[in-house]
């Protein structure tokens, strides 16, 4: 008998400095029916290349702050520009979409220096269902739609 080859999720890496929203998007994301890798920062991003996943979706937010922590042998990494780092990764995940977070708006990411371009942009805080939507029209037919709930302990962002 033949094993029966299940198909294989899009994968999303999303890379944030802060553990809740790693959360957030994570748990929206794999309710899309992506397979889902997080990275606190560069170099665990650059770590997540070598777990052999084509990544689609690429979600970095702009300002990564450096880790407050680190393990024994860990290098530390400094603070990061998630645009200024965007080529480099796209290197790693050439056929990643890119989707630029940020509690800064466009505007004042401009005024400070950083400008997103063209780029895809979502300003924190945002609802999951506006996260889900984005993806949705970033990647058509990628994103399933398993759940449409927007109960308030499931979707709601709290600032």
């Amino acid at each position: 008998m033949q094993a029966l080859k299940t198909p294989e999720k899009p994968t999303a890496l999303v890379i944030d400095d802060d553990p809740q929203m790693l959360l957030l998007c994570s748990r929206s994301l794999e309710r899309c029916g992506f397979t889902v890798l997080t990275a606190s920062g560069l170099a665990s991003a650059k770590d997540a290349a070598t777990q052999g996943k084509q990544v689609v979706l690429l979600i970095i937010d702009v300002l990564l702050r450096a880790p407050a922590f680190r393990l024994p042998g860990q290098e530390a990494e400094k603070a990061a520009n998630g645009i200024e780092a965007l080529p480099s990764l796209q290197q790693l995940y050439p056929r990643a979409v890119p989707l630029i977070i940020s509690a800064y708006s466009k505007n004042e990411l401009m005024a400070l220096g950083h400008d997103p371009h063209d780029l895809a942009f979502l300003q924190k805080p945002f609802d999951l269902p506006t996260l889900r939507r984005t993806v949705e029209a970033l990647l058509p037919g990628l994103a399933s739609k398993e759940s449409e709930s927007t109960e308030v302990g499931d979707d709601a962002w709290f600032d």
